[in-house]
């Protein structure tokens, strides 16, 4: 059977034709996968392609863009529409902060993902978000350390160089509840290695009262195995048919 023939008035192929684009866009927009649109505006992190605003920090400019940093921060949104001198300036100078961590602040707020490199690159980072109020990257950048820490072994805790108590101060000036109490229980729980460090004594009587009373291996516990050892090396022990 032969198809019939569509006619259109002059103004129907218009509207045709709009109907199809939208329904393109839409089966197109479906088709893409949801890290789409996080990555998709990686291409304008620290770019000056329709950049607003320009951050200097030691001594160097980082470009940005006011939408999503308003969209993506509550500080920067209140920063840039109240009446703040960041409001009608293009250059906004940035302290406390090195370049590095601010970039990795921004690559967060872009993609909404982020990598820090270490465990001091991941406590800047943290400082960073709590100095704009970005709960959680705080609690990412949290997580990062703990992880990173439980994964060590012995060996390496005892030879690494990171001060622990001192990661330990920053968390608690720094509101980072979560971290600071996961910290102090790390130092208990690995009594034997953090207590022969020099910074042990840098913490504060309560501290130290905590870490003495959840301490692992207790002093029970060494007294016990003390006597366990001498009892075992003893005569009454030794097997009579050897």
């Amino acid at each position: 059977m032969p198809k019939r023939a569509v006619l259109f008035t002059d103004r129907q192929p218009i509207q045709f034709l709009k109907i199809n684009c939208l329904r393109n866009c839409k089966t197109y927009q479906a088709r893409k996968p949801l890290w789409f649109y996080n990555t998709s505006l990686k291409f304008f992190l620290n770019k000056p392609m329709l950049a607003d605003v320009v951050f200097e920090i030691q001594g160097t400019t980082v470009p940005a863009h006011r939408a999503i940093l308003v969209a993506r921060c509550e500080v920067m949104a209140a920063m840039f529409n109240g009446n703040y001198m960041e409001a009608k300036s293009v250059l906004i100078p940035v302290y406390g902060v090195s370049k590095e961590t601010f970039l990795s602040f921004l690559e967060y707020l872009y993609t909404d993902s982020c990598c820090p490199a270490g465990i001091f690159q991941a406590m800047c980072l943290l400082i960073c978000a709590e100095m704009y109020q970005v709960s959680r990257l705080q609690h990412i950048c949290e997580l990062f350390i703990i992880t990173q820490l439980q994964s060590m072994p012995s060996r390496e805790l005892a030879s690494m160089n990171l001060d622990i108590v001192d990661l330990l101060k920053k968390a608690k000036f720094h509101h980072s509840d979560c971290l600071s109490t996961w910290l102090l229980h790390f130092i208990a729980t690995n009594y034997l290695i953090f207590s022969q460090k020099p910074e042990f004594q840098d913490l504060s009587v309560e501290e130290r009262s905590f870490v003495e009373k959840h301490r692992w291996p207790s002093n029970m516990y060494l007294k016990q195995l003390a006597e366990y050892r001498k009892y075992i090396h003893s005569r009454k022990c030794r097997c009579l048919v050897m």
